[in-house]
């Protein structure tokens, strides 16, 4: 039996890793609004779903565990630094495929 996960908004769902994202995220310049951060929670821990782009098209995810979610550790800081360089990639090419029109 396949038991059917249900996405939920990041903020809400574990408040100290989306924390950690949004501090992340700010320092590269990066508005919320530019990202949806969503969850999957699974007997393993978090599967974090960090989608960008104008149409949130890119998508970049990992799994963590409770404590990870709980306390958030090196690794998820180097998780949301690699979303948050390559979202800005987007966003710049984005920013200028839009210019060229």
């Amino acid at each position: 039996m396949k038991i059917l996960l249900k996405e939920r908004l990041l903020r809400f769902a574990v408040p100290a890793l989306y924390n950690r994202m949004i501090e992340i995220f700010a320092a590269y310049h990066i508005h919320p609004h530019d990202v949806q951060a969503t969850v999957l929670k699974n007997e393993n821990g978090y599967e974090i779903l960090v989608r960008f782009t104008s149409d949130f098209s890119q998508l970049v995810t990992k799994q963590f565990s409770f404590e990870q979610g709980e306390v958030p550790d090196e690794e998820v800081t180097r998780f949301f630094e690699e979303a948050a360089e390559s979202c800005k990639s987007f966003l710049i090419a984005d920013y200028y495929k839009m210019m060229k029109r």
